[in-house]
């Protein structure tokens, strides 16, 4: 009889090992699942916490980015000033009225993340600056130009705003 309980209770004592052992290795398994978690979530928020302005290749992005920063300097963005806007990229880019009206959608949703892009504008140049020839540089000089006057003479923080990307753009110091 003392041999049939020990072996029971041999049984017994390998039976809750093989189970604290299994749930140890599952939570083993549920911790490293949770650190790659972690580190994957890490990653993503990385991407996405970069800056919109970190990410800008297309130099049409970041003209529309700054003609949209000089009209906004007034106030909301009228329909004069929308519709003015389109038709100088339109022109300007050589684009249809849907990538026109996208780019004034992406200006808009830029603006909006980086509340104000008079702060950044060497940074959202760059595009402009590496890609782009003088006369084209000009051009959006002059775009800017055009943006601020749609609603009344230019604000003197608009003409700051022109200033600056003239000397960032042309190199002037």
């Amino acid at each position: 009889m003392h041999i049939l309980i020990a072996v029971l209770g041999a049984i017994a004592a390998a039976f809750w090992a093989f189970t604290y052992f299994v749930n140890a290795a599952s939570e083993g398994r549920e911790a490293v699942r949770d650190v790659k978690g972690v580190i994957r979530r890490g990653k993503w928020n990385r991407r996405i916490d970069q800056r919109l302005i970190e990410n800008l290749s297309d130099p049409r992005e970041a003209a529309a980015i700054i003609i949209y920063q000089i009209a906004a300097y007034d106030g909301d963005v009228t329909d004069r000033q929308h519709q003015a806007m389109v038709a100088d990229m339109r022109a300007a880019f050589d684009v249809d009225e849907e990538t026109g009206e996208g780019l004034f959608a992406f200006a808009r949703m830029a603006v909006g993340e980086l509340n104000d892009a008079g702060n950044s504008v060497r940074k959202i140049l760059t595009p402009v600056k590496d890609v782009c020839t003088l006369d084209e540089k000009q051009q959006l000089i002059d775009m800017m130009d055009r943006a601020a006057e749609v609603e009344g003479p230019p604000s003197e923080t608009q003409r700051r705003l022109i200033a600056e990307a003239r000397r960032a753009l042309m190199d002037v110091q």
